[in-house]
C-alpha cells in the first residue's frame, strides 16, 4: 500500500459504509427562540414540525449547505459563520444519513418553501421538552427506525440548549 493519502487503495481488507450527510439549523431569532418548519405531505415525518435543513450537495462543505438549506427553506440568512452543534446517525427515505446540526442568528423576511405547510418560532427548551421518553414514544408510533431518530433529535438538543444556556 502507498503512503500517499491520495492514491488509491490496491486492495482494501475493510469494506465501508457510507452515510449520506444532512444538516439541521438551529435557527436563532433575537429573542432566543428557533425556528420550526411544518413538514409538507409527501415528506419524511408530514404535519410535524422540525428544524429547516436537508441534505449536504457533493463537493459542498457541510457549513455551506446549511447557508443554502436554510435560505432555500425559509427565506433567512445567518448573521456571521454557523457554529456546529453536533451530530447524530439516523434512518429516512431508505438511507443512513449522518445529520450535521448548525446553530447561528438570522435575518430576513421569513418565506418557507414548497417543503413546508407552516411555521412556528418556539423556545427551545418547550421544542426539547417534547422529546421526553413518552414525545418519543408517541411520535415513533412504534417505528424503530422514528424512536432511534428522534432520540438522537433529543440528545443533539440537549447538547444545544448546553450551548445557549
Amino acid at each position: 500500500m502507498s503512503d500517499d493519502p491520495l492514491s488509491p487503495p490496491i486492495e482494501s481488507p475493510i469494506e465501508l459504509d457510507t452515510y449520506v450527510l444532512s444538516t439541521a439549523i438551529y435557527a436563532e431569532r433575537a429573542d432566543g427562540h428557533i425556528l420550526l418548519l411544518q413538514r409538507a405531505e409527501g415528506t419524511a415525518m408530514a404535519g410535524t414540525f422540525f428544524l429547516p435543513g436537508g441534505i449536504v450537495d457533493p463537493g459542498e462543505t457541510p457549513w455551506d449547505a446549511a447557508e443554502r438549506e436554510l435560505r432555500e427553506e425559509s427565506g433567512l440568512g445567518f448573521v456571521g459563520q454557523p457554529q456546529m452543534v453536533g451530530c447524530y446517525p439516523i434512518f429516512v427515505y431508505g438511507s443512513d444519513f449522518l445529520q450535521l446540526t448548525f446553530r447561528g442568528s438570522v435575518s430576513g423576511e421569513l418565506a418557507t418553501s414548497h417543503e413546508h405547510t407552516n411555521h412556528r418560532w418556539m423556545d427551545p427548551r418547550e421544542w426539547a421538552a417534547g422529546f421526553d421518553p413518552a414525545g418519543i414514544e408517541s411520535l415513533s408510533a412504534g417505528s424503530p427506525n422514528i424512536a432511534s431518530m428522534l432520540r438522537g433529535i433529543a440528545d443533539d438538543a440537549a447538547r444545544y440548549l448546553a450551548i445557549v444556556g
